[in-house]
């Protein structure tokens, strides 16, 4: 598994889109910093989990919890250790709000849960495909409660619910939650002059004309908001979606630390302005000391991961991701239990070299 190497205790959030941003913008925030004052008076903020929190609790019985009793395997339970309670939660979301479209009809196309472990030596990412069946609990006037695709609690009420359908997911407490448009990703991939990544196999999306023919590409801004949305014409559909967004967070970070951002203010202010202008934070985190905990941190010390899934189920949205009940009760058992590192022995993380 990727490590966060030895490094002194810190945490981090930004992995969807903003994830690795913010990872790799901590070591000169450090060392300039009125830069990480700046990104923090420059970040939207509200109270999303305040409101999670406010919400009717769910009385529906968890799924893929079994753990909070016992191994789903038969395996030995897995024993938290000592620093487990020590260990954050981070969902990220990359919220898709095109023009014209009202409240009720945007999406948060890309969820991703970090995990960053209680001593601060490792960090998991975690995506959840928006196909993905689970249950929502009722909306007044939206929703009368059941299955159903992830990505439509959003929809139904905005970040708030989602933070409550995750953690009901899950299992698992959510401590900060950070929000980033689509349309933030060309501004945030001109800033640093693109990024490359390579493409398994030949591919053309019907909705923007654009084809991607296998081997290696050179992404500018318009460019690499095309590839990480992209879901139809590709193979797996979502789940290579997926795979494209890991493996662009994976390259924007190497793309940053390769230019020497990290080193020159001037242009380190550009790019924090960049970032600070695509995304919304809870009021509770404090950007400032997280980007002095995130000093050291390298674009290889990051682990990605997807939620299991075993096939397809029709929803009232239609086809949905059946998740697998076994594979996901041990994947949440790692994460509880902070035990991430074992998790990925006998299932490799995703290496982010190639996309679909």
């Amino acid at each position: 598994m990727s490590r966060w190497r030895r490094l002194p205790r810190r945490w981090k959030f930004l992995i969807s889109l903003l994830t690795v941003l913010a990872l790799v913008a901590g070591p000169v925030a450090v060392t300039t910093g009125f830069l990480a004052y700046r990104f923090n008076d420059l970040v939207g903020r509200d109270d999303v989990l305040g409101e999670a929190a406010a919400l009717p609790a769910i009385t529906e019985k968890p799924e893929y919890t079994s753990w909070l009793r016992r191994s789903s395997s038969s395996a030995p339970p897995v024993v938290p250790g000592a620093a487990a309670a020590a260990a954050r939660n981070v969902l990220v979301l990359g919220v898709d709000t095109r023009k014209g479209w009202t409240a009720g009809q945007s999406r948060s196309d890309t969820i991703m849960l970090v995990h960053v472990d209680g001593t601060g030596s490792a960090a998991s990412v975690v995506s959840i495909p928006r196909d993905s069946y689970v249950f929502v609990p009722p909306v007044a006037g939206r929703w009368a409660g059941g299955k159903t695709k992830i990505n439509s609690a959003y929809a139904w009420g905005g970040a708030p619910l989602v933070v409550q359908v995750v953690s009901h997911l899950t299992g698992l407490r959510i401590d900060h939650v950070v929000r980033v448009d689509f349309a933030g990703i060309r501004t945030i991939t001109d800033v640093v002059g693109g990024v490359d990544v390579t493409v398994a196999r030949t591919v053309h999306d019907k909705r923007t004309g654009v084809t991607f023919r296998a081997g290696k590409h050179h992404l500018d801004g318009r460019l690499a908001e095309v590839y990480v949305r992209q879901r139809y014409g590709l193979p797996n559909g979502d789940f290579d979606r997926v795979k494209r967004q890991q493996q662009y967070l994976r390259a924007l970070a190497r793309k940053v630390t390769s230019l020497g951002i990290l080193t020159n203010p001037i242009r380190m202010d550009a790019f924090v302005s960049a970032i600070a202008g695509s995304l919304v934070v809870d009021s509770g985190m404090n950007l400032v000391g997280m980007f002095r905990d995130l000093s050291g941190l390298r674009p290889d010390d990051l682990s990605f991961t997807t939620l299991p899934s075993d096939g397809f189920v029709r929803s009232p949205a239609g086809t949905a991701n059946r998740l697998d009940p076994e594979a996901c009760a041990d994947l949440f058992a790692a994460l509880h239990t902070d035990t991430m590192e074992s998790y990925f022995v006998s299932r490799p993380a995703f290496d982010g070299t190639t996309g679909a």
